[in-house]
């Protein structure tokens, strides 16, 4: 699929994402997150692939804008892709940016070099300072709210 073969189309899941697109989003976020001495690329870190999924998972309102920022530049050089979007179509520039990013940290190579293992449970005790008594009595007064 061209890009102007995508202008007259609409996706509707991450799976409809076309290849080219897909493509074209590594190169432009290889842009927007390049590799450093310690950390990969955002093509590198696999956006193209199964993180672009999982951000498009969480965030389908995205794959419209995503699609229509290819169709409309993806004819274009990396930089000239973005400098054309925040111009001429600011949903889709930050759609991108949402994107490169979330599909970023989603990454467990990314994780890993940062340290973050991602949200932990954590189990809390309630401390012995607390007046039982007074939390019994807002427990047997039961809930007290308005309807809304």
């Amino acid at each position: 699929m061209t890009p102007s073969q995508a202008r007259e189309t609409t996706s509707t899941t991450a799976a409809d994402v076309p290849g080219e697109c897909r493509d074209w989003l590594r190169r432009v976020a290889d842009r927007l997150i390049p590799a450093s001495p310690t950390m990969p690329a955002a093509g590198d870190a696999g956006l193209g692939d199964g993180h672009l999924d999982v951000v498009l998972r969480a965030r389908p309102d995205l794959i419209r804008d995503l699609v229509r920022a290819w169709a409309s530049t993806g004819e274009l050089a990396p930089d000239e892709s973005l400098d054309e979007l925040r111009q001429s179509d600011p949903p889709a520039y930050h759609a991108v940016l949402l994107i490169v990013a979330g599909g970023y940290y989603t990454s467990p190579a990314v994780r890993a070099l940062l340290g973050y293992a991602g949200q932990q449970p954590r189990t809390l005790q309630i401390a012995g300072d607390i007046d039982m008594d007074l939390l019994m009595r807002v427990v047997e007064r039961g809930p007290r709210y308005r309807q809304a």
